[in-house]
């Protein structure tokens, strides 16, 4: 049975979806079926995996954390707002009331004695949920039931839409041979028994696989991709020297493909947490050895990066990426006994652009101040506690060669060299 929206919704109510892998697609679809659909709307999308939100009517609002999932893609066919929130206030907001939820839509899993559990992804919503007016629900078997993920029995869902559907599907991405050289830079500075966040692309898979050798590591991230997972299977992750959820795999979110779901469904040594937990510095602090892997779409001399946007030939930003949780990680990791952030990138993009640049061309969504380690195919360069000439010397030597006379002289034109 279909949803009756014009029971649930009010003209302006501020909705908030669940979201990447627990992105309720079929309850996306009943909204913008509704004919007679109260407007105006405004939809909190978090990070969405589907174009589903793209045929809502134009009366509602979609906002989205940058351009990360398919909300780029989305942003190319109608306005999107974009919150550059950092995913470890995700929450937080709700909670304290900063931010508003009058509906909450949300995507779940129900296990075979009956039990629901919030889909793959836990994220913001049931923050959001505990102070909406309404709470309503796309239920299937086929979404993964996780341990911490149980559904609150004292919160009340006030209508279901139930389908087959499982989760939203990310196909694992192939490692070139850029990404397996910076790959075996960045693997070279995990020791066994770290504990890993590691986001999700190429690269991180490349630096995943280059891992297999090692032993006693932990897990403790955002997103658990089947990469990730690997490291488990294979015996490389036993999570044996974590200094908090000892023995278990801590995720945000699940994110892969059927078979990764599948593997992970009702798993006792994997564990879905909100962001309160996941983003928590206390806890990823805690974590001897933290090991933080992610990536950028430019840095500059200095160690300011830009994960957001790329220029256009207009001069416009086009928003690919979003700030998302890394600054949550970057600035915890460095605070963990040895702990390490790693930003990787190659030198160049696939066009021959240089991503190792004097001045950023788009926004500084991780300052200078907070860089830790960058890695390209040409090497690594630890900033951590360097002077800037130091940070423009080590930046210089893993620049794409044909870049680095250009850049040099661009160092010393800001009177950095």
């Amino acid at each position: 049975m279909d949803i009756d929206w014009l029971r649930w919704l009010r003209p302006g109510d501020r909705l908030v979806c669940s979201h990447m892998s627990a992105e309720p697609v079929a309850l996306l679809a009943s909204l913008a079926a509704c004919e007679a659909l109260p407007q105006p709307l405004e939809l909190m999308l978090g990070v969405p995996f589907s174009m589903a939100a793209a045929e809502l009517p134009g009366g509602c609002t979609l906002t989205t954390y940058g351009g990360m999932g398919s909300a780029g893609a989305i942003a190319q066919r109608r306005p999107v707002r974009l919150s550059p929130l950092t995913y470890g206030r995700a929450a937080a907001v709700y909670t304290s009331g900063a931010w508003q939820c009058d509906v909450a839509l949300v995507a779940l899993g129900r296990a075979a004695d009956g039990r629901l559990f919030l889909g793959p992804s836990h994220g913001a919503v049931l923050a959001a949920a505990r102070r909406a007016r309404h709470v309503i629900a796309q239920v299937s078997p086929a979404v993964p039931c996780l341990r911490g993920a149980e559904w609150p029995a004292e919160l009340a869902i006030d209508a279901l839409l139930e389908t087959d559907a499982g989760p939203p599907e990310l196909a694992e991405p192939v490692p070139g041979a850029t990404e397996q050289a910076i790959a075996r830079h960045v693997a070279a500075l995990v020791p066994d028994g770290a504990c890993l966040q590691v986001g999700i692309g190429s690269l991180p898979s490349a630096v995943v696989q280059a891992l297999e050798g090692h032993r006693h590591l932990g897990i403790h991230t955002g997103m658990l991709t089947p990469a990730l997972w690997r490291l488990v299977t294979r015996g490389a992750a036993d999570h044996s020297r974590k200094g908090a959820d000892f023995g278990m795999a801590v995720t945000g979110s699940v994110c892969g493909d059927a078979a990764h779901y599948a593997a992970l469904d009702g798993h006792p040594a994997v564990a879905l947490r909100d962001p309160d937990h996941t983003h928590d510095p206390r806890v990823i602090a805690s974590q001897p050895d933290m090991f933080c892997l992610n990536s950028a779409l430019e840095v500059d001399l200095l160690g300011n990066m830009n994960t957001e946007a790329i220029v256009l030939p207009d001069g416009r930003w086009r928003f690919v990426g979003g700030v998302g949780g890394l600054p949550d990680f970057i600035r915890a990791a460095v605070q963990a006994p040895r702990g390490q952030a790693v930003v990787a990138l190659g030198a160049r993009t696939p066009r021959g652009q240089p991503r190792i640049v004097a001045r950023l061309s788009g926004p500084c969504s991780i300052a200078a101040s907070d860089a830790d380690v960058i890695a390209t195919e040409h090497g690594v360069a630890r900033l951590r506690d360097a002077t800037l000439d130091d940070r423009a010397r080590r930046m210089l030597a893993i620049a794409h060669p044909e870049d680095r006379d250009a850049l040099a002289a661009q160092a010393r034109s800001l009177g950095l060299l």
